[in-house]
């Protein structure tokens, strides 16, 4: 499959400095990618935004900040400079976001590689700015240190995995041309959270330092046993 993505404002930069020094050097950066249900597109392409930072399957962060601690085996989330009553409503799904470079909550980084979570929790009740109280008891690890805070209308899929060397070719000088293959093969990725098989319509290519670099939408594909996805990307400079 071959689709259509965008340059992240934020790998811009990269790529200035990347491109600075040789050239060549470009196909280095990527290191992994996700792929996952969502693109606000109901499964249709849409235009690719620049200003992404990370899928949208991983869930939007609260208007006001703050962060949270997930207790695993409890339905309690307590937040710490958060404000639920305004930024969450009942019925929404949240999750704890990922951990960041360097210890600081960098608005360019997804994170590091491995670090997401995907326990979603539903929202029953709302006591207070810090504290709501979940369905069910979080089924995750209990998250130290805190984290921000996702949300979303259901609890979305993304499937993640590593960049190997012969997924990334560096194809031309002039113009500069990079050419990333995506491959979830046929064993991964066959079920979601709830156990359902996952309907895919989004991608993202992330640098070493969890700098998204690529983001497109595309068909929605729902992933079965026995199907495998590849995804081709040409980044052209």
């Amino acid at each position: 499959m071959a689709v259509s993505a965008v340059v992240s404002n934020g790998w811009r930069e990269v790529l200035a400095r990347v491109f600075a020094r040789d050239i060549a050097q470009a196909h280095a950066e990527f290191s992994r990618f996700k792929i996952g249900e969502g693109g606000s597109s109901g499964g249709t392409p849409i235009t690719p935004d620049a200003t992404y930072t990370d899928l949208e399957s991983e869930g939007a962060p609260l208007a006001g900040g703050g962060t949270a601690t997930f207790t695993n085996g409890s339905p309690n989330v307590v937040g710490v400079g958060t404000s639920f009553t305004t930024d969450v409503s009942i019925g929404e799904w949240i999750k704890p976001g990922p951990t960041y470079l360097g210890g600081g909550a960098t608005p360019q980084s997804a994170g590091d590689p491995g670090s997401e979570y995907d326990e979603w929790g539903e929202v029953q009740s709302i006591t207070d700015n810090q504290n709501l109280v979940l369905t069910a008891n979080y089924t995750g690890v209990t998250t130290s240190p805190v984290r921000e805070v996702r949300k979303a209308s259901e609890p979305l899929f993304t499937f993640r995995k590593a960049l190997t060397d012969p997924d990334v070719v560096y194809l031309s000088g002039l113009p500069a041309i990079t050419e990333i293959t995506s491959t979830v093969a046929s064993a991964e990725a066959n079920s979601d959270q709830l156990g359902n098989n996952p309907v895919l319509y989004e991608l993202g290519i992330f640098d070493s330092n969890g700098v998204m670099a690529i983001y497109c939408t595309f068909d929605a594909q729902t992933k079965v046993s026995g199907v495998q996805l590849v995804s081709i990307l040409d980044l052209t400079v």
